[in-house]
């Protein structure tokens, strides 16, 4: 039975629109936060805040005003957008549960992460934090090229770069730096090995992990040295043991970052049979990963489960039992650099059997940059059945329907 409580949604992008509209769906009054005006997911808000997502204070004082004055704001929940400190700073002022503010800013400080990890006896890459070009340099001498140097608090793959794709070091090093908040920057050991996304809920320290996705970088060598993920497929094809190697790494990722209630969504890559942390975000992922694929593969309502913490409701062992595992498929549309004269094909591309959702990003006017550490893409397809080739079918069928054509 719906509580009717109100839950904060920190981010009003169109991935966070589908947690506000299960968040309504589940009886509760929901308030969105965002600094645009026009964010999609204030068409599920009972109530907007005009406040910048990477903004903690300018968030909580919103917050507490609305708390204070309206209605009393039970929960916050920070969908599709790397701000898990604007919304510990939330929790923090309104009362409410949530993350610790120094748990969040540990989860955005990558190189702080790693030595967490590593204290803590978690497998991580090998890495270091680099101060100059010329750091860099004597590094690579020393360890070989195969590293990956990145911005140490950015948000998602910007200034990520491979190192051994990369001609120009110290142009990498300034382009790292320039993504970086506090212009620091730090390498790391590149892995050769399947990438998954793993999604969890941790309650009392116990982490529980329904989503598991093998990441799709069938165009690594094309847009190197930048890393451009197309998409994902569930269920894993690891094997069993390695999936369980996985989890085991991802709980106990979460408590050596001091998570012991809340979501985290992690990036392991698997070398040689061992699974190491790439990072873990205390926060629910974007890509419609936990909205979509999860309860398209599982049968779990990952997104519910998410909520009902987030408001300081139980949540059960058997919310977070996958109940069947469902083949789903998603990819990206990447078109032609330049500006966006046409999109046809959206509708044609939904009747498709097997499409699950298909969003179009891209409209007449705007300008598809050329690829580089930001994904290009113009349109995204969600596809599922009973086995991976038929989904897979699907998903490819459909975005050969959607035409975004530039000038």
């Amino acid at each position: 039975m719906a509580s009717g409580k109100t839950l904060l949604i920190v981010s009003g992008g169109i991935e966070a629109a589908e947690a506000a509209r299960r968040a309504k769906e589940m009886g509760h009054t929901v308030v969105v936060s965002d600094l645009d005006p026009k964010a999609p997911g204030f068409a599920f808000a009972d109530s907007c805040l005009i406040a910048d997502v990477y903004g903690p204070a300018e968030t909580a004082a919103a917050a507490e005003r609305y708390s204070r004055k309206i209605r009393k704001i039970d929960g916050v929940l920070c969908v599709a957008a790397d701000a898990p400190v604007t919304a510990a700073t939330v929790a923090q002022k309104l009362r409410i549960p949530g993350l610790p503010v120094h748990v969040a800013e540990l989860a955005c400080d990558k190189l702080a992460m790693k030595k967490a990890f590593r204290s803590a006896g978690v497998a991580v890459p090998w890495f270091a934090e680099v101060s100059t070009p010329q750091e860099l340099q004597r590094i690579a001498i020393e360890r070989g090229r195969d590293l990956v140097i990145k911005p140490v608090d950015s948000r998602g793959s910007r200034g990520v770069q491979r190192i051994a794709k990369v001609e120009d070091l110290a142009a990498a090093f300034m382009l790292a730096r320039s993504y970086s908040p506090s212009e620091r920057v730090m390498v790391e050991q590149y892995l050769e090995g399947p990438q998954v996304s793993t999604e969890s809920v941790v309650m009392g320290g116990r982490c529980f992990t329904p989503g598991f996705s093998d990441r799709n970088y069938e165009y690594l060598e094309r847009y190197a040295p930048f890393f451009i993920e197309n998409g994902g497929d569930l269920p894993s094809h690891l094997p069993v043991d390695i999936q369980e190697k996985v989890r085991d790494l991802v709980a106990r990722a979460a408590a050596a970052m001091g998570v012991n209630h809340g979501t985290v969504k992690g990036d392991i890559v698997v070398h040689r049979g061992e699974p190491y942390v790439i990072e873990l975000a205390a926060r629910l992922s974007g890509g419609f990963f936990c909205t979509r694929e999860i309860p398209l593969n599982t049968g779990v309502d990952f997104i519910g489960a998410a909520i009902k913490l987030a408001l300081g409701e139980p949540v059960s062992e058997e919310d977070l039992t996958p109940k069947y595992q469902h083949a789903v498929i998603q990819r990206y549309a990447f078109p032609k650099a330049g500006k966006v004269v046409a999109v046809r094909g959206e509708e044609a591309a939904r009747a498709v059997p097997g499409i699950a959702e298909v969003v179009v990003t891209a409209r007449p006017g705007d300008v598809i940059p050329p690829a580089g550490d930001k994904r290009p893409s113009a349109a995204m397809v969600l596809a599922s059945g009973t086995t991976r080739e038929l989904a897979l079918a699907a998903a490819n069928d459909a975005l050969a329907l959607i035409e975004v054509e530039t000038a």
